[in-house]
């Protein structure tokens, strides 16, 4: 909420001191690539991870507190040890998606700090090949112009 006040008081403040419209969206449409990449490199990063990391067969043991951050993730037990997974749960059908029942196969990491189940695992490749093939379209498409 705090960014969007501060853009909106910034686009005042420019407006008022006779900055042109079109340098304004140029600034806009930049942070938004600015955003978009950082966002794609972040998933190059966990996809990397992710293709360095160990299959294991996992049992789902409960939905906590990450211990790095302030979200909820689900926790995976590998041979007796607790895991949180990379990113959060899925709040959707959770009693569906995530079951004490059955084993699962999820990618442990080098550091043996976090695991990527198969929602983490399909969200890094999808999100990488998405990223992969909007910034070759979008580099295509600024050299036509």
């Amino acid at each position: 909420m705090e960014l969007i006040l501060t853009a909106a008081v910034i686009v005042v403040l420019c407006i008022i001191l006779g900055a042109k419209l079109s340098f304004l969206i140029i600034a806009a449409l930049a942070l938004i690539g600015l955003i978009y990449a950082a966002s794609l490199l972040m998933l190059c990063f966990f996809f990397i991870r992710m293709l360095f990391s160990k299959r294991y067969k996992a049992v789902f043991s409960r939905i906590g507190k990450s211990p790095k951050s302030s979200f909820n993730v689900a926790y995976y037990t590998i041979k007796g040890e607790d895991y949180p997974n990379i990113f959060p749960e899925e709040g959707f059908f959770r009693s569906k998606l995530y079951r004490t029942d059955k084993y699962c196969t999820v990618m442990l990491a080098r550091n043996k700090k976090f695991v990527f189940d198969k929602f983490s695992c399909a969200t890094c490749t999808i999100g990488f090949i998405l990223g992969i093939i909007s910034s070759a379209a979008a580099v295509i498409i600024l050299y036509q112009i």
